[in-house]
């Protein structure tokens, strides 16, 4: 067996970073131009043990990212939602009573929600204009052209479920098995529209310089924004309990928990990450 050879029991990346100091060592313990048997198994050995360790700890992150709360899982249900959305608004709400209020207050979380979101895109807008005079459109173009398909595929899907369901009865919905599977392509396309549309703003972010002040309002209004997308499947679930079954009122305040709970831990947290970006800034603008 040739000294080189021995390196095969480690793994690659150990080989790349260590294979060559490990190689001289080799060379220089060697008897004979040939590795004895004792040195040949302690690398062995090693390698083994080498490998074992890498492959706990490789084990280690799949089981913590298993356990991990699954980031993709309010995507999804913001899509559900979506997808769910016209066949619940074709019924026109009474002038009136629980229904009326909770018709209300699922367009009052609608549109406060967005008009967070929109505040954070506000406020990152200068630095997005001045990336993008400096010629950073390569740099996203791709991810916001997929954005922008997924989003026409999925605002199609909506056009079609708002006509069939304009069209048909509830219990003819609740049959139609076509229906059933619009609904849930529409749903995924949805999903796949925030997806990208997050990623590509991920992605935006990462090249945006923005000044300390910018950076801390953008704290505050994710963790805003957040707590209102329970908010609003909170109203949802309460206008489900008030046009189909009471069973969602408990889902609704459930929701309303939620939401309470994450304003009371999200919220403050944020301001104190933007406090403390202002001042590792010097407290500057």
């Amino acid at each position: 067996m040739k000294p080189a050879n021995l390196l095969r029991w480690y793994p690659r990346a150990w080989r790349e970073q260590y294979g060559e100091e490990l190689l001289a060592l080799i060379q220089d313990t060697l008897d004979e131009g040939r590795p004895t048997w004792r040195l040949r198994l302690g690398v062995i050995r090693g390698g083994l043990g080498e490998r074992g360790h890498q492959a706990r700890r490789a084990g280690r992150t799949a089981v913590t990212r298993l356990i991990r709360p699954n980031q993709s899982g309010p995507i999804v249900v913001a899509g559900l939602v979506f997808a769910i959305l016209p066949e619940n608004l074709t019924t026109s709400p009474p002038a009136r009573g629980w229904q009326a209020a909770a018709f209300d207050a699922v367009l009052a979380a609608v549109a406060l929600t967005g008009a967070v979101v929109v505040a954070g895109g506000l406020a990152a807008l200068p630095a997005l204009v001045r990336f993008l005079r400096a010629g950073g459109w390569p740099k996203i173009g791709r991810r916001v052209a997929w954005a922008g398909g997924a989003t026409a595929v999925a605002g199609g899907g909506l056009a079609g479920l708002a006509l069939v369901s304009g069209s048909r009865s509830p219990a003819q919905l609740e049959a139609s098995w076509a229906y059933f599977a619009g609904l849930l392509a529409t749903a995924l396309a949805m999903a796949v529209a925030i997806g990208l549309w997050a990623a590509a703003a991920a992605a935006t972010a990462r090249h945006l310089t923005l000044v300390p002040r910018v950076r801390a309002v953008q704290l505050v209004l994710s963790a805003v924004a957040a707590i209102m997308v329970t908010v609003m499947l909170a109203t949802l679930d309460f206008w489900w309990s008030a046009t189909q079954t009471p069973a969602w009122l408990v889902g609704g305040l459930v929701m309303l928990a939620l939401a309470s709970v994450d304003a009371w831990r999200k919220i403050p947290r944020a301001v104190r990450r933007g406090r403390r970006l202002r001042a590792a800034d010097g407290g500057r603008r």
